[in-house]
């Protein structure tokens, strides 16, 4: 099973394989058993936290105000705890983390990014396209959108790419979506390597072998990470790389 995400904090990507690390969906069922803490926003609206957890909330924040003066300040602290968790592949404390961060400040992009993050890595791909396009709503880092909006064009095509053949529609139709998102994020910097890499992979999964040699082109031209010797072969099997 192929690398097809990698999530970027300032800069720095924190997961190269969230689509290997287990079986995949595209969706999944609730559980009325599970954590809180495992799922964004701690499960709310549907888990309604109890009285002695939101006054437990407002000591935590109380208390981090004052320790990194700002609630933004705060927020990043945590979600930079929930990106090294991500690293370390330690899923469940990454989502409590980035929870954190997103009840210091619910208006932060970062915690929705980090929730998209764990929901991929995990295989609930729609859930984690919900929570990207939230963060995408939210950027307020010109920097970080054209990183942001490659993950989510790659979430989008690795969702449409999973879809049963009776769903070739929604399939087609994520698809779509997915080239907006790489547009977009190369729209705002032409020269992110990475967005030309994720999206000659893309371009593979929609059968657009010409385009997708272009977009490799352009990501070598920009010294991206290399290609997956095996996606290369698949390529060139399906159309010899022009000269």
């Amino acid at each position: 099973m192929k690398k097809i995400v990698k999530f970027r904090l300032n800069g720095i990507a924190v997961l190269a394989c969230v689509l290997v690390l287990g079986m995949f969906s595209v969706g999944f069922a609730g559980d009325s058993t599970v954590n809180p803490d495992t799922l964004p926003m701690f499960g709310q609206p549907k888990i309604v936290r109890s009285d002695v957890q939101k006054a437990s909330d407002e000591i935590f924040i109380r208390d981090n105000v004052l320790r990194y003066r700002t609630k933004q300040a705060a927020s990043n602290a945590y979600a930079a705890l929930g990106w090294n968790a991500v690293r370390e592949k330690q899923l469940d404390g990454a989502m409590l983390r980035f929870n954190q961060a997103w009840l210091l400040n619910p208006k932060s992009y970062n915690p929705f990014w980090g929730f998209g993050a764990v929901l991929t890595a995990k295989g609930h791909l729609a859930e984690a396209i919900d929570q990207l396009e939230v963060a995408r709503d939210l950027i307020d880092d010109p920097t970080q959108r054209p990183a942001l909006l490659s993950d989510l064009g790659a979430v989008h095509s690795e969702y449409a790419a999973r879809l049963p053949a009776d769903r070739q529609l929604e399939r087609a139709q994520r698809f779509v979506v997915a080239n907006s998102r790489f547009t977009e994020s190369l729209e705002n910097d032409p020269n992110f390597a990475q967005g030309w890499r994720e999206w000659a992979i893309s371009l593979y999964e929609q059968e657009r072998y010409s385009e997708a040699w272009v977009k490799v082109k352009r990501a070598r031209e920009l010294r991206a990470e290399p290609f997956p010797p095996e996606f290369l072969k698949k390529l060139s099997a399906k159309m010899a790389e022009p000269k």
